[in-house]
C-alpha cells in the first residue's frame, strides 16, 4: 500500500498553522516537501513528526519578530504624530486649510450666493 503524503492544507490544519507560515518554513529549510508533478507540494507525517520541536520553536520565533515590528512601527508612527504637534500655529493653521480647503472655499461661495439671492429678493 502506498504511503499517505500529506497535503499543505491537511498540514495546516495538523500544526495549526497558517498555510502561509509552512510556505515560510519551507523557505527557511526547517521543513522538506515533495513535489508531485512540479507543483503540488507533499510532506511525509514522519518527517514531519521528528522536527515538530523546530517547527514550533521556528513559529513562536517568527510571532516574536513580527509582534516587535508591529510595535516598533506604532512607536514611530506615535513620535511622528507627537513631533507634528509640536508645530507653530502658522503651521498648524496651514495645514488645517490644505486639508479642509475645499470645504472652506466652497462655504465662502455659498455664503456670497445666498447674500447675492437675498439682496435680489429684498429689491
Amino acid at each position: 500500500m502506498p504511503e499517505k503524503l500529506l497535503t499543505l492544507e491537511e498540514l495546516s490544519s495538523y500544526l495549526g498553522i497558517s498555510e502561509a507560515k509552512i510556505v515560510a518554513l519551507m523557505d527557511e529549510g526547517v521543513l522538506s516537501a515533495y513535489k508531485i508533478g512540479g507543483e503540488f507540494l507533499r510532506f511525509r507525517k514522519e518527517q514531519i513528526d521528528a522536527v515538530y520541536s523546530e517547527i514550533m520553536s521556528s513559529v513562536q520565533d517568527s510571532d516574536k519578530v513580527v509582534k516587535n515590528d508591529v510595535r516598533n512601527k506604532v512607536k514611530e508612527r506615535l513620535n511622528m504624530v507627537r513631533e507634528h504637534r509640536r508645530g507653530s500655529f502658522a503651521e498648524t493653521f496651514a495645514d488645517f486649510f490644505y486639508f479642509y480647503d475645499f470645504y472652506i472655499i466652497s462655504f465662502l461661495i455659498i455664503g456670497v450666493l445666498v447674500y447675492f439671492i437675498y439682496r435680489s429678493l429684498l429689491n
